[in-house]
């Protein structure tokens, strides 16, 4: 898929330990994880199936999201044989969940609409299937800004978790919720409102990527690297060659 965010230093470090978010600062979330890219850079086969440290990178995101959320992340693909070689690279008892991308958009966009139609929670976060390095701390501490929204004042919620009335508090729940560092927006790690996905999404043009829908909402929380633990740095890397591939592996830097 076209990416929608710049690299970031790394290292083939393990990432810490995945321990999900407490449920008092949780937030009802659903992994997504687009792999329907057609991995052109990266040469013959899909790069999702590459491996670092001997494990593919679809299995390692999926891992570690599956544990941060509590459930089967969503992952989406284009074709009917990216659906079969990703599932053959997880495990069946993960439970992981596939949508096909929607014809109707492209890119980042079209598995983030159909993953929002097929969710059950009122958030999803957001990645990319070559982002071997998320870090589960760096996740979480989106999740703990979007649970202290949630449980900002009483108030009532839709059946997609929004707000109706409030009888306390002066912050509404924001449609997405952003890193961004001094290179720019982070879309591909990132929290979204699902409603906010439904009710936007297919009024933009096929064209259009993550960037237009979020600045088609108000109200969107970005968040600088500064006020995010520092492990998000190597959380957001993404390798779009082999090349890039063989620098984390190697603990060297990743720039485009």
């Amino acid at each position: 898929m076209t990416r929608e965010r710049q690299n970031r230093p790394s290292r083939t470090d393990a990432p810490t330990a995945a321990t999900p978010p407490s449920p008092r600062t949780a937030p009802d979330a659903t992994a997504v994880v687009l792999a329907g890219g057609e991995s052109s850079r990266f040469g013959p086969g899909h790069k999702a199936l590459a491996t670092l440290d001997g494990e593919p990178l679809i299995r390692r995101v999926v891992g570690t999201l599956r544990t941060v959320t509590g459930r089967p992340p969503i992952v989406a693909v284009r074709t009917a044989g990216q659906h079969e070689r990703l599932t053959a690279a997880l495990p069946a008892a993960w439970g992981v969940r596939f949508v096909g991308d929607d014809p109707s958009l492209s890119g980042p966009l079209a598995g983030v609409a159909a993953a929002a139609e097929a969710a059950a929670t009122p958030w999803l976060f957001v990645a990319g299937c070559d982002m071997p390095l998320l870090e589960p701390h760096a996740v979480a501490a989106l999740f703990e800004r979007a649970a202290r929204r949630d449980g900002d004042g009483d108030h009532l919620v839709s059946a997609d978790g929004d707000r109706l009335a409030s009888t306390g508090g002066d912050r509404s729940v924001p449609p997405a919720i952003v890193p961004v560092s001094e290179r720019g927006h982070e879309p591909l790690h990132a929290l979204y409102r699902r409603s906010a996905v439904r009710d936007n999404a297919f009024e933009l043009a096929p064209d259009d990527g993550l960037g237009a829908l979020l600045d088609r909402v108000d109200g969107v929380e970005y968040v600088g690297f500064d006020a995010l633990p520092e492990s998000v740095g190597r959380s957001v890397t993404n390798v779009n060659t082999r090349t890039e591939l063989a620098r984390v592996a190697a603990g060297c830097e990743v720039r485009r």
